[in-house]
């Protein structure tokens, strides 16, 4: 008979599995906030298609697609487009957002810092577009969202009331009428506020949305050339400190043309400004003066001829100190920029309130010899008429830009 002996089972004989369930809940602890942090995609073998640069000619670098961007009015949008080498001189590179242009480049770098008006869901993609104006190739579409912080209104600091003030300059009887006989206001004046941060001259409109603009522009030469706004028109905007008078136009121009150079360039597309800046003084004199001053803008002809500025009157020479710079719109048109140092205009220097006389010009040529149309922002303009210049209000609506940045914090 076999004898039957209990096996002993020693504690030391469970190690193995006492560690081996150690090491699992470890893991276990371990892989479960790390695996929250991956892509659903990522254990499930399925890979993510994501958009190469390389397979466009033109890829938009900034925004990424689904950014969420939180800004205030001071904010802005980095858009930045990387392009293939471009074989064509002639070209433009168009950024649209819901299928409005915001900006057009000639050459590099493509980066524009957009400031949206408001809140909401946005596509933005770019074209590359031949001097036809044909589309050659398009970029990769990318989505993204813009959030506005909300101020509430008690935190708005407004230093002075520009609506009252404005509405107490135009009550006052200084305004220069037409000499006819129905006495008939020589057009709509134009507001310059004082700017404590004078704008950057780089051909950007963006940051001249603060400041008032002017668009009522009307034919006054050879008027029966004009056909519609979509012809000819532009919008005007200024400001001004100390030493400087600033200002931008945007042009909408469906025949673009400038050959012309030096005392030459009105003979082309271009912009004349004309200032009294002693108006009450002699108003009902019609010929220049010693304190009347016409200056012409060139944008140049963007392939060679640069930007320029002329001084008809009085020095028949380049103003001093101007600085100007132009960019090609890709509507055909264009705009100017520019800084106007007030040395030029001798035994002036600029107020609040100060009320001038002014009138500003946009001359269309669509390759004529000579200019086939002039719109201005007064009703009646003669290049050798002060008479029936507009006006334009030097106001100080005291430090706007510092306001703005109070309301941000």
């Amino acid at each position: 008979m076999k004898k039957n002996y209990k096996r002993c089972v020693f504690i030391l004989d469970k190690v193995p599995y006492i560690l081996f369930g150690a090491i699992l809940i470890i893991a276990i602890i371990i892989f479960l906030p790390i695996r929250s942090c991956m892509p659903l995609n990522f254990f499930s073998g399925v890979h993510e298609e994501t958009e190469n640069e390389s397979e466009y000619p033109l890829f938009i670098a900034s925004p990424t697609n689904d950014k969420v961007f939180i800004i205030n009015k001071n904010e802005t949008v980095p858009v930045e487009i990387k392009a293939k080498e471009v074989e064509s001189t002639n070209y433009t590179i168009r950024v649209l957002i819901n299928d409005s242009e915001i900006k057009s480049f000639t050459s590099p770098p493509y980066e524009y810092n957009w400031n949206p008006e408001i809140s909401g869901e946005y596509e933005i993609i770019a074209q590359l577009v031949d001097e036809n104006g044909i589309t050659l190739s398009s970029s990769n579409k990318v989505a993204f969202t813009v959030e506005y912080e909300v101020k509430t209104a008690e935190n708005n600091v407004i230093s002075v009331d520009i609506k009252e003030k404005k509405n107490e300059i135009l009550s006052r009887p200084i305004f220069r009428t037409q000499r006819s006989q129905n006495t008939i206001p020589s057009g709509l004046p134009i507001f310059s506020y004082k700017c404590y941060i004078p704008p950057v001259i780089d051909g950007s409109i963006q940051e001249w949305e603060k400041f008032d603009r002017f668009s009522e522009f009307m034919p006054t030469i050879r008027p029966e050339n004009y056909a519609s706004r979509d012809d000819i028109d532009g919008t005007f905007y200024s400001c001004w400190d100390d030493d400087n008078f600033y200002f931008a136009v945007q042009v909408v121009d469906d025949v673009f043309s400038q050959k012309y150079t030096g005392n030459q360039l009105y003979k082309g597309d271009s912009i004349t400004i004309v200032f009294d800046t002693e108006l009450e003084e002699d108003m009902s004199i019609s010929f220049y003066t010693g304190d009347d001053y016409r200056i012409d803008f060139s944008p140049g002809n963007f392939s060679g001829t640069f930007a320029e500025s002329f001084m008809y009157w009085p020095s028949n020479a380049p103003p001093r100190g101007v600085n100007i710079t132009s960019t090609r719109l890709a509507n055909g048109g264009y705009m100017i920029e520019a800084s106007i140092p007030w040395y030029n205009f001798p035994n002036y220097n600029p107020y609040d309130e100060d009320v001038l006389g002014f009138t500003v010009s946009i001359l269309d040529t669509d390759y004529l010899e000579s200019t086939e149309l002039v719109i201005s922002s007064s009703k009646k303009f003669e290049f050798n008429d002060v008479s029936n210049l507009g006006i334009i209000v030097l106001i100080d609506a005291g430090n706007i830009q510092e306001a703005e940045e109070e309301v941000e914090e």
